[in-house]
């Protein structure tokens, strides 16, 4: 009777011979007691527990009451391995058990069942071996079976990206040439868009350079009618909107290099980068009456992205100029200063225009968010410039609350 512990190896014996299944018994039980052996008479008994536990080996008589212990192979077969028993000393009998499927047989002598044990023993070795290397074979099958399917699908996708960049090229050209006449509606049509977010980046950039070109137009045309425009200013001003739209063209450039992983992070002095930001906002700030100070050391080098950091402050610098509007500031101040701190690039940003709400600071880094209208802002400067500086730089950008007003913090490896 099987045990019911199904755990415990276990050798299946079919023999209906009771001496010879004795000596088999005694023989395997001193070799190998860690195994069970259970023993049978029948090839009907054999099948019955074979149904019920899968047995490591079995041993069987060729010869059995109810028919050949060779039936057995077939049940048995990629199974176990099985062994027969046979009192003939035919060697052409020994050769068909052989090629029917059986991993040995062993003749019924004294001397075959004293060295049954090292039969069986061997014949559970070639049988894990022969076993692992299927198993190995299967695997490796499966293996190639993925990499193949894996390179269609790499493929697949390589063909469906090719197609998408290609589209998005085309799209963005046409989205650009869009937003230079309509920039605010493109950004609210197109925020749903694939590249919807990136044109939001790029109006926003654009807002300021191009207040900034009205205001010198503005300019150019109250000194024509005063009669105070000269040589010397109309070059000056071309030469000053010339900066700017060259500025404004490399945005695009920019914001493509944004979304790519190739970009190579270079040094660059954050004063350099202070006096690009400053020079795009320099007539609206000078004509609100916003003063700006500059202090601390203009040595100080960062690594990183000098354009992308200089939208980053471009941002910022707008942010107080616009609060400080709102807040009707008397004497509007913004404060920039340079500092090295524990071998990184520090540049605070300090303005007195009122400082942010303590409901809204922890949310002005979110995407979309503003507490504008949307005539005035799309509410991804801020966002972006996080994304910027920490995704893109490995830097840190933080904001807080001081006195009459609020500073921003920007840090980045040196």
């Amino acid at each position: 009777m099987l045990t019911d512990n199904p755990v415990v190896p276990m050798i299946l014996v079919v023999e209906d011979d009771e001496n010879h299944a004795d000596l088999i018994r005694r023989s395997l039980g001193r070799a190998l007691d860690e195994y069970r052996l259970e023993r049978v008479g029948t090839l009907g008994a054999a099948r019955s527990i074979m149904d019920q536990q899968l047995p490591d080996l079995v041993l069987a008589d060729f010869r059995l009451p109810d028919g050949e212990g060779s039936e057995l192979l077939t049940t048995a077969k990629g199974i176990c391995p099985v062994v027969l028993m046979t009192s003939q000393g035919n060697e052409q009998l020994a050769v068909d058990i052989l090629k029917g499927g059986a991993q040995d047989y062993v003749a019924k002598s004294p001397a075959a069942f004293a060295a049954m044990p090292r039969v069986v023993q061997r014949i559970l070795h070639e049988w894990v071996l022969i076993q692992g290397k299927k198993r190995a074979e299967e695997l490796l099958k499966v293996h190639q079976i993925n990499l193949e399917l894996q390179n269609k699908e790499l493929l697949r996708v390589q063909a469906e990206l090719e197609l998408l960049h290609k589209s998005l090229e085309a799209r963005v050209a046409e989205m650009v040439a869009d937003l230079r006449r309509k920039d605010l509606a493109l950004i609210q049509q197109n925020r749903q868009a694939a590249m919807g977010e990136m044109i939001g980046h790029i109006a926003h950039q654009w807002r300021q350079p191009l207040n900034t070109i009205s205001l010198i137009v503005q300019n150019v045309q109250g000194e024509f009618d005063s009669g105070t425009l000269t040589g010397d200013d109309v070059h000056h001003d071309v030469h000053e909107i010339m900066e700017i739209l060259l500025h404004m063209s490399r945005t695009i450039d920019d914001f493509r290099n944004f979304f790519r992983e190739d970009k190579e992070k270079c040094p660059f002095l954050l004063s350099t980068a202070v006096s690009s930001a400053l020079a795009l906002v320099s007539a609206s700030l000078k004509n609100n009456n916003i003063r700006v100070e500059i202090a601390g050391d203009t040595t100080v080098t960062a690594t990183g992205y000098q354009n992308e950091y200089a939208q980053v402050l471009l941002n910022i610098l707008s942010n107080s100029r616009d609060a400080g509007i709102e807040h009707s500031v008397s004497e509007p101040l913004i404060s920039v200063s340079i500092v090295q701190e524990n071998g990184s690039a520090v540049l605070y940003i300090r303005d007195n225009c009122g400082g942010i709400p303590d409901d809204i600071l922890p949310k002005i880094f979110d995407p979309y968010f503003t507490t504008r209208g949307l005539d005035k802002g799309t509410g991804v400067g801020l966002h972006m410039s996080r994304t910027i500086i920490e995704q893109n730089m490995g830097g840190r950008l933080s904001a807080r609350n001081v006195d009459g007003g609020a500073e921003f913090r920007i840090e980045v490896p040196s």
